[in-house]
């Protein structure tokens, strides 16, 4: 297991970008990698610092200067991880991305606001 005790989780939240309404995605995919590279995170895959290197290497490298390609580089940061990590194959990923090119996700939809949960009922 990583040591990952140099980096709250909720430093992951600063790297989003946002409105005054809170993060934004513009596509579902972006939301899934966002969960997907913060979740591994938490589960103490790797180091905080691994992934944000790879990310600015992304960014510097090949990121467009309006920043419109932000989770494109977030992916590919991600892919970088996932492989330098042992966690998954190039291989592997490139089956995987001709398959979702192939037979993409249902479109999924949300309703921004909070998350409300039933209060106890008694039996």
């Amino acid at each position: 297991m990583t040591d990952t005790s140099h980096t709250h989780p909720r430093a992951i939240l600063d790297l989003m970008p946002d409105d005054d309404g809170g993060p934004v995605f513009q596509e579902p995919w972006q939301a899934r990698i966002f969960a997907l590279v913060s979740q591994l995170y938490v589960d103490g895959r790797y180091a905080w610092d691994d992934f944000k290197d790879l990310l600015i290497d992304e960014i510097q490298s090949q990121g467009a200067e309006d920043g419109s390609d932000y989770y494109e580089r977030w992916l590919s940061a991600a892919e970088r991880l996932v492989t330098a990590k042992g966690m998954a194959q190039v291989e592997e990923l490139a089956q995987c991305k001709e398959h979702l090119a192939k037979h993409p996700p249902h479109p999924t939809t949300s309703a921004p606001g909070p998350i409300t949960v039933d209060p106890a009922r008694k039996a």
